[in-house]
């Protein structure tokens, strides 16, 4: 409960979320690009949301964090030494 009020706490902050793009040498020395798909190519986005968070991604954003609604974890699982956290989103 407690990760759930935190998060809803930052969310409700209305933080920018905005795009940077980096040429690929730029982006490895500051972000971990594995998880991105292998045809990512050379010029790879990162989404900035205010000054809390960056990361690389190749998906969809909102504008705000406020669009995104009320975050509410449903389950949790650890296994090969991998947490897994389920969440939905509701719209308020």
């Amino acid at each position: 409960e407690a990760i759930n009020k935190k998060v809803n706490e930052i969310i409700q902050q209305d933080l920018t979320v905005t795009e940077e793009f980096l040429n690929r040498n730029e982006a490895i020395t500051n972000f971990k690009l594995s998880q991105l798909p292998e045809d990512a190519g050379d010029t790879i986005r990162i989404i900035k949301i205010g000054n809390y968070d960056a990361c690389p991604c190749s998906g969809v954003h909102v504008s705000s964090t406020k669009e995104i609604g009320k975050f509410q974890i449903i389950s949790t699982s650890y296994e090969d030494e991998v947490l897994r956290v389920r969440f939905k989103l509701h719209q308020e």
